[in-house]
């Protein structure tokens, strides 16, 4: 493989190799690129932890075995052996999807360019560039996407991995107009990255890569199993339909807001709420559905956004449309300011962290 740093090409084909890289002229993603690989060498364990976006971070270890068969699983899946490629990777390696996006760089012998994870990591880009593979969660597409230029530069990707959070409808529609193949991945850091994969151009379930089983208990939440997981049943909050080898994801079960004994999906009006926004031609606020304690209803639905985002007339407006498409119940009762909004390394917003600030 050829790792670019500063534009210069770096042969990594040993530990030994590594030795040619000045360190002190690495950013921090780089850095960690640099040890990942290290670790390759030696063989070592690799230790990731989980975003922490609806609960405490936890930390799990895998073998190199295990991570040269999940990066296979997409390898194989995609027929990426194919072509020669250069990945362009501009999450976190840090974190299981950047880190797995260099594993499968490693496996394919491709070119490497790494940069600092941003909202925008393609502002320094040339539309005519010849990187072929990235990965970006949603947040990142939709920033490129409002860029004038940024539609030509995603279409010079063959392939673009897109994971980390829901994809939301406008983004959606948006996506099937590009040229190059977009994957949304579904996947944690327990499985050691995506178990699936949906092509949003033409699917609307995700399907299952080989060698990976899937079931439902009893609330309808998705159980996975796999070498990784050690052929256990690990256990998801995720709601989903199966149907043979693909399934639907239709909400969370740790986002479901019992209100007066009605069941309300989070997701579910956060979605009706961007139509409504995106139909008044509102962008970019960011905002979530939650509840706070309510001694009639027990749980009261609440829209969350960031002081100032919203005015009181379109709060107001907003919960007048969304009583013509949703059930009295999971229309949001109040809006709640919070002074900041968080996030977890990956990007996802940190729910629990930010209702810490309501009192």
């Amino acid at each position: 493989m050829r790792l670019f740093i500063n534009h210069i090409p770096f042969v990594i084909e040993s530990l030994n190799d590594l030795k040619t890289i000045d360190t002190t002229q690495l950013n921090n993603n780089q850095l960690k690129a640099f040890f990942f690989i290290e670790k390759w060498y030696k063989e070592e364990p690799f230790t990731f932890h989980s975003s922490g976006s609806t609960g405490i971070p936890k930390a799990f270890t895998f073998t190199k075995s295990d991570v040269v068969w999940s990066a296979m699983q997409t390898i194989e899946y995609l027929n990426l052996a194919d072509d020669k490629h250069h990945f362009f990777i501009c999450l976190d390696i840090g974190l299981v999807a950047g880190a797995m996006l260099l594993a499968r760089a490693i496996l394919l012998n491709a070119d490497i360019t790494i940069v600092s994870p941003s909202s925008n990591p393609f502002q320094a880009i040339d539309v005519n560039h010849a990187y072929t593979i990235t990965s970006l969660v949603p947040m990142q597409i939709q920033v490129i996407l409002a860029e004038a230029n940024g539609a030509g530069i995603l279409n010079k990707f063959k392939h673009i991995l897109l994971g980390g959070a829901p994809v939301h409808a406008q983004l959606n529609e948006a996506i099937k107009q590009l040229n190059c193949e977009i994957w949304h991945t579904y996947g944690m850091t327990e499985t050691l990255s995506h178990i699936a994969l949906r092509n949003i151009k033409r699917d609307a379930e995700f399907h299952l890569l080989p060698n990976n089983f899937i079931a439902l208990d009893e609330r309808h939440c998705l159980k996975i199993k796999n070498i990784v997981t050690q052929n256990k049943w690990l256990q998801t909050n995720d709601i989903v339909i199966i149907s043979k080898q693909t399934f639907m994801v239709v909400g969370r079960y740790d986002f479901i807001i019992n209100s007066g004994g009605f069941k309300v999906n989070a997701l579910k009006v956060e979605e009706e709420i961007l139509i409504y926004l995106n139909q008044q031609q509102i962008q970019n606020v960011v905002f979530f559905i939650s509840s706070i304690p309510d001694d009639l209803l027990g749980q009261k639905v609440v829209l969350v956004v960031k002081q100032g985002a919203f005015v009181k007339q379109l709060f107001e407006s907003l919960q007048t449309a969304l009583k013509q498409v949703l059930h009295p119940y999971e229309v949001p009762k109040e809006m709640v300011e919070v002074p900041r909004f968080f996030y977890t390394l990956s990007q996802k917003l940190d729910r629990n962290k930010i209702m810490l600030q309501i009192k």
